[in-house]
Formats: C-alpha cells, structure tokens, sequence
C-alpha cells in the first residue's frame, strides 16, 4: 500500500503553479483577484490530495484557535449531558471545537484545567456550576480570555457573561409545595453543601418554612454528593433512624431516585407515606417509576445562550444582558400528592 502524504499549502501551490497567498485566499474563502479557472483548478487538487488546512498553523497566523474550552464539576452526572450538548449544537453551527475537563467540585483541580487550557490558546472559556473560586478568577482575568459561566452564581461577578437558575426560587416552590400538602417535617437532602446552587436552594427551603411558621430543624438538614448511590445511603440511614418525617425535599433528581428506590424496597408508600421531590427535571425523571416530581429549567436552552453571549464576545460585539437569571417551575409527578 503506497504511504499516504499530508500536503502543506506551498506544496499546493508549486502542484498548481500559483503563490501560497492565492491557495490561502481560496482556502478562506476570500479569492479576490483570484480568476474563476485558477480557484477551480486549487480547489479540484485541495479534494484530489485530501488536504486539510493545518489548524494549529492557522490558529498562530490570526490569533485564533477556534476552540472553546468546557468545564464541568462531573461529566458522568446525568445532570450535565443535555447542557453539554446544548454547548456543542451552538457552537457546531459557528465552526467552535470544543475541550471538555472535569473538575470534580475541586477549586485546585478546576484552577489547572483552566491554564491547561489558556496553554491551548482556546478562544474562551465556559465554567459550569462548582464550588466558589473567586481568588483564583480573579487573578486569571489578567490573560484576557472571555469568561462565561453557567449554573454559577458565586462568581459571576467575575466573568463576562452568565446565566443561572433561580436556586432561592426553586428550593421555596419545592418546600413551599410539600407543606401545602400537609408536611410539617420536611427533609432536606443536597449534594455538595459548597456549591452555590445547595446553598440557595437551602435558603429557598428556609423561606418557605418561616412564612408557615415552622421551625428550621436542623437534623433534617443532609448534605454530602450528587448521586443515586448517595439517596440510598441517606434513605438507609432514615429507614434506620427511626425519624419521623412527612416528605423528602433534594436538590438533585439523581439523589432523589437513590432515595426513592430505598424506600420502595423498605415497604414505604410514595406518595401516601412520604413525598419526595427531586431538582432539575433530568430525562431519567420521566422514565423513573413512580415519575419523579421535580423543579425544571431549561438547560438545554440555558447552555445555548451562554454559549451565544460567549461567541459574540469574542467576536467583539456588546451584550446587552449580561448575566441573566432563569425563572424555575415545579414539575407534579406521581412522588407527591395533589394540595
């Protein structure tokens, strides 16, 4: 089998007898002063010689990688593909690659994939919702690359541009329903107790009971990881405790499928000995059985006009809302009970 060769541009241009600058000016779409047989004829070798433009060389000549760098606190959380994709529709239809890191809820960790990716030249940068790392933010601002942060409220104040849910909203509406319905002991289960979005939704949960006039119990109040495997632990350990409660409030759908699952296998009716609601609307809710109850907000929708705000910043244009907070909604499904 003969050896296949990559071509450069001068290469391309002594097969057609032309200058580098002209193969350059129909490669980017520009041929001006180029005639119509030359650019078919550089264009017919371009296909016969499987060439490609070297992106790396081009990436040096204009400044310009063409590359987005992403980073999310878990990729294996179902909480992040639909934002993810989200991400990378927009950014397909504007001729973006893009760099995924994971920073596994890890200031110290997301603070190396960001230089990681100031080290690729990426265009600018996407930080997903994480535990607050303002110090490091603010010293990073000094490379200059546009900055957009999604799900992140902590340190909004030092990106370009940002879009996050109403937290303080959803975790109100959440508790808010539960006690309508008749719970005067409502657990509260979150995952990482530093991200900005527990916190809020903490608050949220407060709200609501103070405007019932119920005491804030603090031993209802459990925190650890964003998983299913984490609901089944604290399912466990309430089903062991013996602790009365009326309904299970969480602030992830994948926590509260853990919890629910626990507690059908215990014997527990859902909803008519406890309710539980999850947070996020993911597509595991609707598939679940019994179909989740849930907060929603548009993710997918959210990611792209981060990534919208993010592109038109690089290109030099103004944005006239730049940090923008999305309304939630409550989702009633089969874990709670009708007011």
């Amino acid at each position: 089998m003969a050896e296949k060769k990559s071509y450069s541009i001068a290469e391309i241009a002594q097969i057609c007898g032309v200058s580098k600058a002209t193969v350059s000016r129909v490669i980017n779409a520009n041929p001006q002063g180029v005639g119509p047989k030359t650019r078919e004829k550089i264009l017919k070798t371009i296909q016969d010689l499987n060439y490609r433009p070297n992106a790396l060389a081009r990436s040096v000549a204009t400044s310009k990688s063409g590359t987005i760098g992403l980073i999310i606190p878990d990729v294996s959380n179902f909480f992040y593909p639909k934002m993810i994709r989200g991400v990378t529709d927009y950014l397909d239809t504007c001729g973006y690659s893009v760099i995924v890191g994971n920073s596994d809820y890890s200031p110290e960790q997301e603070a190396q994939q960001l230089m990681r990716l100031i080290d690729r030249r990426v265009d600018g940068i996407l930080l997903f919702s994480g535990v607050s790392n303002k110090e490091f933010l603010t010293d990073f601002r000094k490379y200059n690359i546009p900055l957009g942060l999604i799900g992140r409220r902590n340190d909004y104040s030092l990106s370009d541009t940002s879009i996050s849910g109403d937290n303080i909203r959803g975790g109100y509406i959440s508790a808010s329903h539960l006690l309508k319905t008749g719970s005067r002991r409502v657990v509260y289960v979150e995952g990482n107790p530093k991200v900005t979005g527990s916190q809020q939704r903490l608050q949220g949960y407060q709200q609501a009971h103070l405007e019932y006039g119920i005491p804030i119990q603090e031993e209802l109040i459990i925190s650890g990881d964003y998983s299913i495997d984490f609901g089944r632990y604290v399912a466990k350990n309430l089903l062991k405790s013996g602790m009365k409660l009326d309904s299970i409030m969480t602030g992830s759908d994948l926590i509260a499928i853990g919890i629910v699952t626990e507690l059908l296998k215990n014997g527990v009716r859902i909803p008519d000995d406890v309710e539980v609601i999850g947070y996020d609307n993911i597509g595991l809710t609707t598939v679940f059985h019994p179909t989740l109850s849930t907060v929603s907000k548009p993710h997918y929708e959210m990611a792209q006009h981060i990534s919208e705000q993010l592109i038109r910043i690089i290109q030099g244009q103004t944005i006239a809302l730049p940090h923008t907070v999305v309304e939630p909604t409550l989702v009633l499904r089969e874990t709670t009970r009708s007011v």
